[in-house]
């Protein structure tokens, strides 16, 4: 088995047997993964993880039709019924707690379900877990066992972890394979939600077999001690700043009403004040651009741009910086860069940051 790095000190894990790479920014289906629900419910965006890290998410944003409000059937794949394989995900539900988070999995021959319950009895809809996260607005990494055949503990390993913290909140239903099994697959809905205003985001879909060389928990939670990531959202789930809290206890003021999606506030303090943002104006053009464009911070104080200036393109992965100079207004060349969308982070000297999209043709 092809081994990939997924530690930040240097261990080498088993690979993940989903391809999230396909995961580009836009909506619908994408090879290896089958929405439910429709094309405009299930959108792919450049956002944050728990850990504060810039990547793209699967946002649920459901219609005012109570049903399947969108989600994912991965693909099968191939699976020996005498190993145990883990699957997880990290979920994320904002707004209300209308309709139900679904964590699950399949395998199915010909019509027939092959997972069973851990005492042997006959499962038909295979969910490792179906209910509210929780808390709102808040990340949590959801794990589930398929045990090989052989299996004889009817005690599920499976757990909810926070997101923050790191523990485990609350434990969840495993299952073992039946002697037909040849295949497995990973799904995560948002169900029946009442709330068009509901979002619910997925990153990081897994399927690993449990052979000692799978990432351990510790290393899919990869959380940061210091500082700590909390987000603000507004009434319709979109996500609009996000706190770095080095100091334990740390609380999120609510987030101004109007405020736009792309202002987001990265600091080291306590607290906020989040009203200091409604006089910062950045703005850039051309954009469309053929590539020169002007970075202009329009703001009657005395803040100015600092740090480097990040350009992400659609996947998330950084493809230029520049730096800013501590100035109010500079240029910033994309003409090497090929055709499409990107991301231009900035950050000011007020220990705020924005981050607003080019296109570039």
């Amino acid at each position: 088995m092809r081994c990939i790095n997924l530690s930040l000190t240097g261990n080498l894990f088993s690979q993940n047997l989903l391809d999230t790479s396909t995961w580009t920014i836009g909506n619908g289906s994408v090879t290896g993964f089958n929405i439910i629900g429709s094309n405009d419910e299930n959108i792919r965006e450049l956002g944050v993880n728990h850990d504060g890290d810039q990547t793209i998410l699967w946002k649920v944003e459901p219609d005012f039709i109570s049903s399947l409000d969108g989600g994912w059937n991965s693909d099968y794949v191939s699976i020996n019924n005498t190993k145990t394989y883990r699957l997880s995900v990290w979920i994320m539900k904002t707004n209300s707690d209308s309709g139900a988070t679904s964590f699950g999995t399949n395998s199915i021959t010909n019509g027939n379900q092959n997972l069973i319950q851990l005492n042997g009895n006959a499962q038909p809809y295979p969910y490792f877990w179906n209910g509210d996260l929780p808390q709102l607005n808040r990340w949590y990494l959801l794990v589930g066992f398929v045990h090989n055949r052989f299996h004889s503990s009817t005690i599920s390993e499976g757990k909810i972890y926070d997101g923050i913290t790191g523990q485990a909140v609350e434990s969840i239903t495993d299952f073992k394979f039946n002697s037909n099994a040849t295949t497995l697959m990973h799904r995560s809905y948002l169900l029946s939600t009442t709330d068009p205003y509901d979002r619910q985001y997925f990153w990081e879909p897994r399927i690993d077999l449990v052979d000692g060389f799978e990432p351990p928990v510790d290393a899919l939670l990869n959380i940061s001690q210091n500082p700590k990531l909390l987000f603000t959202y507004d009434n319709a789930g979109n996500q609009k700043q996000r706190f770095y809290c080095s100091v334990p206890g740390c609380s999120i003021p609510n987030a101004p009403a109007g405020r736009s999606a792309e202002e987001n506030i990265e600091t080291k303090d306590p607290i906020v004040e989040l009203e200091e943002l409604d006089e910062i104006k950045v703005t850039l053009s051309p954009n469309p651009t053929k590539g020169i464009i002007s970075i202009k911070l329009n703001s009657d104080s005395k803040i100015s741009i600092s740090n480097n200036i990040n350009v992400y393109n659609s996947s998330g992965t950084l493809v230029s910086s520049v730096p800013s100079q501590l100035k109010d207004e500079l240029e910033i060349d994309l003409t090497n860069l090929s055709t499409g969308i990107y991301f231009v982070h900035i950050h000011l000297s007020n220990g705020t940051s924005v981050t607003k999209q080019i296109i570039k043709n």
